[in-house]
This record gives structure tokens, C-alpha cells and sequence, in this order.
């Protein structure tokens, strides 16, 4: 991705945006699930692109015996942000029955865990659209602070973000290039 000037000084201004938002007028809570969603479509289809490159009989590979698996990967990308985002909202996490099951995610076959994939990030795009703006406001512990829900779902963003990272390295170290990288 070319870099220039004036996709630079936009980025910096939906920085700015995201920083400055959200105070108690409606129409910036509008722009917040807006701006969101456009990220979220792209994390979306990136994440699908890279998950689909890796062959099936490869779902279980790991780099060192800790390491989590290719499956392991996304499947954590799924149940942690899905608890994550379910208890801090005070929602149902339509993933917690599975996460209980033994063995419902080992046993996952590469398109079963593509569908649960597209029903998770499904699942967040109509939780962004269906929060009360009184809910987007509130304060929630996150690490090492408290930060407006509003900001966990870019936190839970940058978590995929993260797996993702470490799933480019799973494909390169089975030879596979991976797709290049696709911006928001």
C-alpha cells in the first residue's frame, strides 16, 4: 500500500475523530458505527483471505509444542473477544454454549470455523448497531485502565489484528505467501 499524503493526513484525521468523538451528541455516535463498520468489512475479509490460505490438513499446525494452532488462532480471535465484548456490554455471547462443549472447536473442520468466523464478525457488526449510545459511553476496565466500550471495540480489533500477525508467520514457515496486506 502506497502511502500519500493525502491518505496520510486522512488517516490522521479519523484519528483525530476516533480521539475527539462521542461526547453526548448522537450524530458522533452515527460517525463512530459507521467509521467502525468500514474497518470492521475490511478486518473482515482480510482475515478470511489469510484463514483460507492455509490447507485443511495443515488446521492443527503449530510452530513449537505451546504455540497455539492455526485453528487455535482464529478460534481464539472468536471466543476471547466475543466474551470480552459480551461481559463489558452486559450481552449474550451467542459463542459461550460452544466454548463449553469439550472438544466443539477441535473438532472444527476448516469450513466450519470460515462460517463461525463470518457469524462472529456478524455478530459484532449488529452489536455496534444495536448498543444504546448510553452503553457506548460508559466506562469499562480494559488492562490497565478504564476506557469508554466505544474504544474496546478497537482494542478487540487489535487483538485480531495481533493473531493475524502470527497467522502470516504460520503461512510463511509452511512456504505459503501470504496475501499482501489490505488496508482500511
Amino acid at each position: 500500500m502506497k502511502v500519500t499524503r493525502k491518505s496520510a493526513i486522512k488517516t490522521l484525521g479519523l484519528i483525530g475523530f476516533s480521539a475527539n468523538v462521542l461526547g453526548n451528541n448522537k450524530e458522533e455516535f452515527s460517525a463512530f458505527r459507521e467509521e467502525f463498520k468500514v474497518a470492521w468489512r475490511s478486518s473482515r475479509k482480510y482475515t478470511l483471505e489469510l484463514y483460507n490460505q492455509m490447507p485443511e490438513k495443515l488446521m492443527d499446525y503449530k510452530y513449537t509444542p505451546e504455540s497455539f494452532s492455526w485453528r487455535t488462532q482464529f478460534v481464539h480471535c472468536i471466543i476471547f473477544n466475543a466474551a470480552q465484548l459480551a461481559m463489558r456490554c452486559e450481552i449474550h455471547d451467542p459463542f459461550d454454549e460452544r466454548t463449553l462443549k469439550a472438544g466443539h472447536w477441535k473438532s472444527r473442520k476448516k469450513k466450519q470455523l470460515e462460517a463461525d468466523l463470518h457469524e462472529f464478525y456478524d455478530w459484532v457488526e449488529k452489536t455496534v448497531d444495536t448498543l444504546p449510545d448510553e452503553k457506548l459511553k460508559e466506562m469499562t476496565s480494559f488492562g490497565s485502565e478504564d476506557i469508554p466500550v466505544w474504544r474496546l471495540f478497537y482494542a478487540l480489533e487489535n487483538h485480531i489484528i495481533h493473531h493475524r500477525g502470527q497467522a502470516v508467520c504460520y503461512l510463511r514457515l509452511n512456504g505459503i505467501t501470504p496475501i499482501g496486506y489490505v488496508g482500511w
